[in-house]
């Protein structure tokens, strides 16, 4: 029941701010002829193939349309088979032709640009201990490493390891996520010794410094022990269920 509870709540925020985004966005939606892209309402059409910024806007719009549809559906059935699934991905693919050939990042939340461009400070401790490589990042753990591989599978970004300021506390999770199509941040800590007393005491330690700065399992908070990654149907769920 508290995870329905923090599923409605999150939906809820969620079309609050989509219906504050779609308000700022020009009216309108994108056509295609041939290999020029076209700016067109009820009463005209204008080439826009050179006005980027125009074009990334209807693209937004769009996906935020049937974004809105999905989760003002997934509220109100009563069956979960009749829960609209489909990821940020399955979406933009149901759109019509024209967006189809945009690139994805036209779909991104206007945030997003700046996220990136912002200077990572990473944590640097025992570096000879990530040994594990994948996508140019050396992880310390073949389970980190998959996790990252499943989250560039659904598209999210994410920086492993960073180093920041959260309130008044300095933390480094193992992994910060942005989902870029809402800009919704989500930690993920991998804890693989557990079973050790030092370890466990550092975990418990590190997740009431999250719990206590607003962060909420299930919502944005994810910890994962070593079993959930014997199948990487198990890390699909959770990136699905929490950060899509």
């Amino acid at each position: 029941m508290k995870n329905i509870i923090i599923k409605l709540s999150s939906s809820l925020k969620e079309l609050e701010e989509i219906s504050k985004e779609l308000a700022t966005l020009p009216d309108g939606y994108l056509i295609k002829r041939h290999s020029s892209f076209y700016y067109a309402t009820k009463n005209k059409q204008i080439g826009i193939s050179r006005n980027t910024k125009l074009i990334k806007q209807l693209c937004r719009k769009r996906y935020l349309l049937v974004r809105k549809t999905q989760l003002e559906n997934n509220i109100t059935v009563t069956s979960p088979s009749d829960l609209d699934t489909r990821t940020p991905q399955e979406l933009i693919a149901s759109l019509p032709k024209a967006y189809l050939t945009t690139p994805t990042s036209y779909f991104h939340h206007p945030t997003i640009d700046a996220w990136l461009a912002k200077p990572q400070t990473k944590n640097n401790l025992y570096p000879e201990s990530a040994i594990y490589t994948y996508n140019g990042i050396n992880f310390r753990s073949l389970a980190e490493r998959t996790i990252a591989e499943q989250l560039d599978k659904y598209d999210l970004l994410f920086q492993y390891e960073p180093r920041f300021d959260l309130g008044n506390k300095q933390v480094s999770p193992d992994f910060l996520i942005k989902n870029p199509f809402s800009a919704k941040t989500v930690i993920w800590e991998h804890f693989g010794a557990f079973n050790q007393e030092k370890y466990a005491d550092s975990m418990n330690e590190k997740m009431d410094t999250y719990i206590n700065l607003g962060f909420t399992q299930s919502e944005n908070l994810i910890a994962t022990y070593q079993y959930h990654i014997r199948k990487t149907q198990r890390i699909q769920e959770l990136i699905e269920q929490i950060i899509l």
